[in-house]
């Protein structure tokens, strides 16, 4: 009789949350172990990908590793890289948004120089990714967009060191930029007024502006990102008569809001429509909320800040920052006081002065 085996996939073990040890016979017949992080079934995958390389090594396709001289080009090891977040995509582990971004970040580094991309990867130095961020920098990139680069760029040099591809990434003695940290752009309450004048104006009749109208009530009151929102992560199932659950959001946590009357009237009114209220891409999105936003003379606003402005004005309401983490979903309560510094500040300054007023008027009545 088969004696079963305890492990899941053979010749791989779990070692600790998000780790596993792949056990394989390499091609000088040897006993190894690697270590790998991820998920059990990617940690399959990658022990059959060592077994299918070294069976290619013992037929003679391919060179083992001590005959080959050159390493791969930082361009060839991001492919790597992206074909092994491909696998996270379709597994549903990662977002394809993210990827889509190290994607972007690749095609930045191509537009200051083809020669980097090229060049083996262990071969790259921190002078070289220096002068990348000094590019972007005369391109007038924002500090905090560099430093998201150079945040992807690092993790792709750490996946270089798994495949034991280098031994130190030149990222180490790679800085971010220091970034003062000031308030998220919300909308006050005079930019509101506008915002609302122009929604009143908007023709309901129309498709378009009718779209324009909902998206913009929806976010406002649910302080929902852009692709939460979208179809199919948000569907009516995800709806009923008292909350509304956002089943993906960044954090891969769901989210749940309360079902506000204004919401409520925008859903009653699109419930018609097949799979879910707002079957839109992003860039539809994007494009519809500022049609409305230019009218309000608010250019200097995006559909995000709606979000932003949705948990400015609920910690106004609520004076709790625990409150407003968990409303907007974010990951830990810092998060949400460094989005609010300054709000909160100046909403301290005001309850100071409510308790100086109220006990000192306290204290002259007992007089």
């Amino acid at each position: 009789m088969a004696i079963k085996s305890k492990h899941k996939y053979p010749g791989v073990r779990k070692k600790s949350a998000g780790k596993f040890i792949l056990d394989f016979i390499d091609h000088n017949g040897k006993r190894r172990q690697k270590l790998f992080h991820g998920s059990e079934l990617e940690a399959y995958r990658s022990r059959n990908a060592i077994i299918s390389r070294r069976d290619k090594i013992r037929a003679g396709i391919e060179a083992p590793p001590s005959i080959v001289k050159d390493k791969p080009t930082f361009n060839k090891v991001w492919e790597l890289f992206t074909k092994h977040r491909q696998q996270k995509v379709d597994t549903g582990s990662m977002k394809a948004g993210s990827l889509k971004r190290y994607k972007w970040v690749c095609k930045a580094i191509a537009g200051y120089s083809k020669k980097l991309l090229n060049t083996p990867i262990d071969k790259i130095s921190p002078d070289d990714i220096i002068n990348f961020k000094k590019h972007r920098l005369s391109l007038k990139v924002s500090d905090e967009g560099i430093n998201t680069e150079l945040r992807h760029i690092r993790t792709v040099f750490n996946y270089a060191k798994k495949l034991e591809l280098i031994t130190t990434s030149p990222m180490v003695d790679v800085s971010n930029i220091q970034v003062v940290k000031s308030d998220v752009r919300f909308l006050d309450d005079h930019e509101l007024v506008r915002l609302n004048v122009e929604l009143n104006k908007l023709n309901l009749n129309d498709a378009y502006e009718k779209d324009v109208h909902d998206l913009v009530v929806f976010y406002l009151y649910t302080g929902a990102r852009s692709s939460e929102a979208l179809y199919p992560d948000l569907t009516w199932d995800c709806i009923n008569a008292k909350t509304i659950v956002f089943p993906r959001t960044k954090n891969n946590k769901s989210r749940t809001v309360s079902l506000f009357k204004p919401v409520k009237n925008v859903l009653d009114s699109r419930v018609n429509l097949p799979g879910g209220p707002f079957d839109f891409t992003t860039n539809q999105v994007y494009n519809r909320i500022k049609f409305v936003l230019k009218k309000a003379n608010l250019n200097n606003a995006s559909p995000h800040n709606l979000r932003k402005t949705a948990g400015a004005w609920y910690y106004m309401a609520t004076r709790d920052i625990f409150a407003v983490k968990c409303w907007l979903g974010h990951s830990n309560v810092t998060v949400t006081e460094n989005h609010y510094t300054g709000l909160i500040q100046s909403m301290r300054e005001a309850d100071d002065k409510a308790f100086e007023e109220l006990l000192t008027a306290k204290l002259e009545s007992a007089t």
